[in-house]
């Protein structure tokens, strides 16, 4: 798959994940959407399991771009988030496979999805030096 550049989108669809498949291990996450992913929509999750896996093939964030079109783990070199959009830059070796280099995805969301949002993403990308959180609104 060739990486195109940049894509951009606004979400109409902000939700977060949390589930619990046994006591020991849950996938947290969050997704953003629009339209329908099987009619040219763009929908995308972005997921870590508590406690991480790391048997080698599975380590990182795991990147969805639905439906199953894309699932990479890691290779995220920026992931920038403010309360009205997010911006994700996928390293040389990912983006190929993620199919771009540079997301952005825009969100109209209130306080406190904002809130929800940004503490679920904090966690997702625990230790992971690539992820910046900015409070103040991107233009």
């Amino acid at each position: 798959m060739t990486a195109e550049d940049h894509r951009s989108f606004a979400a109409e669809v902000v939700e977060f994940i949390e589930t619990g498949y046994t006591p020991d291990f849950t996938v947290i996450g969050f997704h953003l959407g629009e339209g329908d992913p099987e009619h040219g929509g763009e929908h995308w999750n972005f997921t870590q399991t508590i406690p991480p896996e790391n048997d080698g093939n599975f380590e990182g964030v795991c990147t969805v771009k639905e439906i199953q079109q894309v699932t990479v783990y890691g290779g995220i070199e920026r992931f920038s988030m403010w309360p009205n959009r997010l911006v994700c830059e996928f390293d040389e070796a990912t983006a190929p496979k993620a199919g771009v280099k540079k997301l952005e995805i825009s969100y109209a969301i209130d306080p406190e999805k904002w809130r929800k949002l940004s503490e679920i993403a904090m966690r997702v990308f625990d230790g992971e030096s690539c992820f910046e959180l900015h409070h103040q609104t991107k233009p």
